[in-house]
């Protein structure tokens, strides 16, 4: 029996070791900022917001090393703007850094909207001096997270419409805060975990809990591009659809947000510009139309078709009210079919090569005469 007790303390202690050892080359070769999970607190404002200095954030609570004490430039936006799917240092605000060789700071978090934005720029952007701000606007789920915020959150009591009294929603936080579990403490403090979590492994797990969920997942195969992507098309759908008057009232306040931002902007003597990130749906419009696996869906075809709507009333309006906007929507199409800009899964954010473009598209305006 003795020896048997002593085989299973070696045992353990042996995997302690190794997980150790694990866990200490991970953070060796691997940046604790690009997976660690911050955690997520309350907010009477945001709704949420990241606890500063947790996963490797900075003191504010935002996806960068340190917050200086200017910066040339200030990014505003959700989690496409925040670089999910890439490493820190591949974000599009990075990378752009890296091509403009100015200072950039990225004031950005997942599930954020234009009431945040414009939150933000003027309690935080504008204290770091910029002589830009730019804001990545999300077509695919922006106009939901305004009509959200602005009626569940009473400081944006104002901007209501009262004959929508009837659509206010329970003040409740729309991205869960972290729990007390084993898995989201070591997310929070495990380099090695979130690496194997984070992995095909972890994809697979994710891909069956949205199908268990009820949720349609849509797989595009496209041999001759080397094309292998998914598409999960349900909540941008949703998100899209004019129909609802929570989406049309989510127009309404986006676009009255970004002409108080450039507003601002216009005052302060800063440079402001809206980037329009667009669904991967639409990205792969012209593959998914003309495949035979996915050419029919209605899903994917309405998704499309909504969103080209929103678009051209979005750009009508940034034009009308002299909001300098570029859409990113023509380049990532054109290089969707020549390089791989999604990861292999269902997920709608870019790669490290999608942000790239997106980065590319900003540098190119900001050295045109169309900035002028």
């Amino acid at each position: 029996m003795n020896k048997y007790l002593k085989l299973f303390l070696l045992i353990c202690f042996s995997i302690i070791i190794a997980v150790f050892v694990a866990e200490g080359l991970s953070r060796i070769f691997f940046d604790p900022i690009d997976f660690l999970r911050p955690k997520r607190v309350p907010d009477q404002v945001l709704r949420y917001k990241l606890e500063p200095n947790s996963g490797a954030h900075d003191s504010w609570g935002y996806r960068n090393k340190s917050v200086p004490d200017s910066a040339e430039i200030v990014a505003l936006g959700d989690s496409h703007t925040y670089g999910i799917s890439a490493t820190a240092g591949n974000s599009w605000p990075n990378t752009l850094q890296k091509m403009s060789n100015k200072e950039i700071y990225n004031l950005s978090l997942g599930g954020y909207g234009p009431a945040e934005y414009l939150y933000l720029m003027e309690e935080k952007a504008l204290k770091l001096d910029p002589e830009l701000i730019i804001v990545g606007f999300y077509l695919g789920n922006d106009l939901h997270n305004a009509f959200k915020s602005v009626y569940s959150v009473s400081i944006w009591g104002d901007y209501r419409n009262p004959g929508l009294a009837s659509f206010l929603e329970d003040k409740k936080d729309y991205k869960q805060t972290n729990t007390n579990n084993i898995s989201d403490w070591l997310a929070g403090n495990s380099v090695f975990y979130r690496i194997v979590s984070s992995s095909f492994i972890g994809d697979s797990l994710r891909h069956s809990r949205r199908i268990k969920k009820g949720e349609e997942v849509l797989m595009l195969d496209v041999e001759d591009y080397g094309i292998h992507t998914g598409f999960t098309p349900d909540s941008r759908l949703e998100g899209l659809d004019l129909s609802d008057p929570r989406v049309r009232e989510g127009l309404r306040l986006t676009l009255g947000f970004f002409k108080k931002m450039n507003q601002i902007a216009q005052e302060k003597e800063i440079d402001f510009l809206v980037v329009i990130i667009p669904t991967k749906e639409s990205v792969f419009s012209e593959f998914i139309i003309t495949s035979d696996q996915l050419g029919s869906s209605d899903k994917l075809r309405s998704l499309i078709v909504k969103e080209e709507v929103v678009n051209k009333l979005v750009k009508a309006y940034f034009t009308e009210n002299n909001i300098a906007y570029i859409d990113v929507l023509e380049p990532l199409g054109e290089a969707a079919g020549r390089e791989q800009i999604y990861p292999n899964n269902f997920g709608g954010h870019t790669n490290k090569n999608g942000y790239r473009i997106i980065a590319e598209s900003i540098n190119q305006y900001l050295k045109s005469d169309d900035r002028q």
